[in-house]
């Protein structure tokens, strides 16, 4: 009977655990400024384990760039890019 018992709880937690999924992320931050300008970059990746899609990555940057004009005005331009498997 013990034996039973034992097989049927490694059944439950095998069922548990069929839709395990776990993450991990990391980010970095540069910003540079000058006289007139700053820019700022950040950087993402993710890694993901779902037991049903295995491993997967997702990496983003996003830069943006502000400019003062002579008349005081700021412009600014921003861009984002991704990459993922």
């Amino acid at each position: 009977m013990p034996k039973i018992r034992m097989a049927l709880a490694a059944a439950m937690l095998a069922t548990g655990l069929g839709g395990c999924v776990g993450a991990a992320g990391i980010s970095t931050l540069e910003y540079r400024s000058g006289p007139g300008y700053e820019t700022e970059r950040v950087y993402n990746s993710r890694i993901q384990a779902d037991s049903s899609q295995g491993f997967t990555r997702e990496a983003c940057a996003n830069v943006s760039h502000r400019e003062v004009g002579a008349s005081g005005r700021i412009v600014g331009t921003g861009l984002t890019t991704c990459d993922s498997n």
